[in-house]
């Protein structure tokens, strides 16, 4: 990528962000001679990524006014901060404009990411053991290390340390994960908790269905 200092008449100025199921819609105030815009959107993981290293998306103003500003879904959590480069095209070549400020960029955070889940039951006929189905659905991938599922005798689990904990072996990728059927004892009980609650209910929101 060229780079280059911007000049105040090029300026992107008044970013904001809002937040419509989901998905984040930006919108800015576009200098008068410019175009096109690169943006770049940095979760909170990857606040130290050098700015050349960062991935940027190029957009122009008829981008802009079709779709009414610029969608991003919400595929992360946390803290996000967009920033939004003029740009301009000189002798065929792409050049982004730097602006030494922060009227360029805004900062978002991310609603907690719902967790929807079901656990069934099926007894087997002549036999100690029954199975167990359990139903994932997410609206963003999900890291196996946030979900415990957690076995006791004679009742439900109440919550991750009330019986034996075990992990998952594959991350929960977005959308419907249909698990292995699990075989259990007729007198146990399944329960499914965040592994680290306090830190993963900060994110993440686990329904029942």
């Amino acid at each position: 990528m060229n780079w280059n200092e911007a000049e105040p008449s090029q300026w992107v100025n008044d970013v904001s962000v809002r937040n419509i199921n989901h998905i984040h819609i930006l919108t800015w105030q576009w200098p008068r001679n410019i175009q096109y815009v690169y943006i770049a959107k940095v979760i909170e993981q990857e606040a130290d990524i050098e700015r050349s290293e960062r991935p940027l998306k190029l957009y122009t103003r008829e981008e802009y006014k079709a779709n009414a500003g610029y969608q991003d879904s919400m595929s992360s959590i946390g803290k996000i901060v967009y920033k939004v480069y003029p740009a301009i095209r000189k002798e065929g070549q792409m050049i982004i404009l730097d602006q030494q400020n922060q009227l360029n960029e805004v900062s978002a955070k991310t609603q907690k990411g719902r967790i929807f889940y079901s656990i069934t039951y099926k007894n087997n006929w002549f036999s100690q053991q029954k199975t167990v189905r359990i139903k994932v659905r997410t609206e963003i991938s999900l890291p196996k290390e946030t979900l415990s599922y957690v076995k006791k005798t004679g009742s439900s689990p109440l919550n991750i340390e009330d019986g034996s904990v075990y992990s998952f072996v594959h991350d929960f990728n977005q959308g419907l994960t249909l698990l292995p059927d699990i075989q259990i004892n007729k007198q146990d009980y399944i329960g499914l908790f965040f592994t680290n609650g306090k830190k993963d209910g900060e994110h993440y929101e686990l329904i029942p269905e």
